[in-house]
């Protein structure tokens, strides 16, 4: 399993993290995870917990299941995944920042 892979997933879920949190607050966006959303109402610190330690966990199943061709494909589909999530955020902050700017 690639180092850099789950590194780029624990950037990317902490970008995620960040980013929502971010577009809650200003109320640009709305959490469309129900059990996310649950967690940002009711915690900060919980909601942020979990977005730290889902990824890191994956590097203790990594270095358990070592390379497993289904395992290392469904890394390879959550950073997909992942890419998506952060292409998200930047078209909702760039539609924002249009908005605001009347572009």
């Amino acid at each position: 399993m690639s180092r850099n892979l789950i590194i780029f997933l624990c950037i990317a879920s902490l970008m995620d993290a960040g980013l929502t949190d971010i577009g809650l607050r200003l109320q640009l966006i709305d959490e469309a995870n129900p059990i996310m959303e649950f967690l940002y109402d009711h915690s900060y610190i919980a909601f942020y917990g979990i977005k730290i330690i889902l990824p890191l966990s994956l590097f203790f199943i990594g270095a358990k299941v070592g390379k497993r061709l289904l395992i290392n494909n469904l890394f390879r589909l959550s950073t997909v995944i992942y890419v998506g999530i952060l292409l998200l955020h930047a078209y909702w902050i760039s539609t924002s920042f249009s908005q605001s700017l009347n572009i």
